[in-house]
């Protein structure tokens, strides 16, 4: 075999590889989509209207799913709208790994508890533009990570009850347009820039 032939056959193998390699890596994405969904799912305590006990489940394409949208080109969540549908349960910290996530809207339901301390850390939610927690029952601090989200233009987090001390790191997020911490049990600013 000459050596044109032996380098477009290993170029042919490596690109193969690569493929091969990439839509190995899409698939584990879109099953990691998938188990987040269903890690909020198992979360909800109750759905009165069972909106998702109904249509969230596995024997379907999760971008089917009720208030779920994926982009058409690689089947990853992008938005995720389960606002006023009633629902109570907690906002597990798998939320944070929907990578491709642009607009997140829960609001008018009864969450509970904390927000994920590491809601945007090591990467988490790069894309997230939207970020709508208003009227729940959402308590503790505002997560300082909220800064590592760099693309966010709208926080609104109202009619909650967070505490505390409104993270400077807030401040940090350039694109910012509206944030709403009204009607929360804040103090105040923080003055550490941690």
């Amino acid at each position: 075999m000459d050596t044109f032939s032996t380098f477009f056959l290993l170029s042919l193998l490596l690109l193969f590889s690569c493929l091969s390699l990439s839509a190995a890596q899409n698939i584990t994405q879109i099953k990691s989509d998938e188990s987040i969904l269903l890690a909020l799912k198992s979360h909800i305590t109750s759905d009165p209207h069972n909106i998702l006990k109904n249509n969230w489940s596995s024997g379907t394409s999760f971008c089917t799913w009720r208030g779920v949208t994926c982009d058409s080109r690689r089947s990853r969540v992008t938005e995720l709208d389960i606002s006023d549908m009633g629902l109570e349960g907690s906002i597990p910290q798998e939320i944070g790994n929907l990578s491709s996530l642009v607009y997140l809207d829960i609001s008018g339901n009864s969450f509970h508890g904390r927000l994920p301390k590491d809601i945007c850390m090591h990467n988490n939610l790069q894309r997230l533009k939207l970020l709508n927690l208003s009227a729940n029952y959402l308590e503790g601090d505002i997560p300082s990570s909220l800064y590592q989200c760099p693309q966010l233009e709208s926080i609104d987090l109202s009619r909650n009850s967070f505490g505390g001390y409104v993270p400077a790191q807030i401040w940090n997020i350039t694109l910012l347009k509206v944030l709403d911490l009204s009607e929360n049990n804040l103090r105040g600013m923080s003055l550490s820039l941690y």
